[in-house]
């Protein structure tokens, strides 16, 4: 049991390293390592109300959003705290997807 826990852990690790292509299944876990929860919410409702919920959202919808942040197409008040973190301009489109999807699952 142990060897299986310790397997699954340098797994995990060496997925976040070496940036293998994601899936919806993993959407759960990059929410809370790419920091989405610090603005959004454990479960994709914001922690105030200027920040958008994401729970429920129709994943094409937030895909779009987030490439919109990243490429700067959007211009309100909150914008920037999301173009100029290091973690959110590096989301790949597999990661955004996986995020995107997994939030549309969320049961608020």
């Amino acid at each position: 049991m142990r060897k299986t826990a310790l397997i699954c852990a340098f797994a995990s690790l060496a997925f976040f390293m070496t940036g293998l292509t994601v899936s919806a299944q993993d959407g759960a876990t990059l929410y809370v390592h790419k920091f989405c929860t610090t603005c959004h919410g454990q479960n994709g409702i914001a922690i105030a109300p200027n920040y958008p919920n994401l729970a429920k959202q129709n994943e094409l919808y937030l895909f779009n959003q987030v490439k919109d942040i990243i490429a700067k197409k959007r211009a309100n008040k909150l914008t920037p705290l999301m173009t100029e973190h290091p973690v959110v301009i590096s989301l790949t489109d597999e990661e955004i997807a996986a995020i995107a999807a997994h939030m549309n699952k969320i049961k608020k």
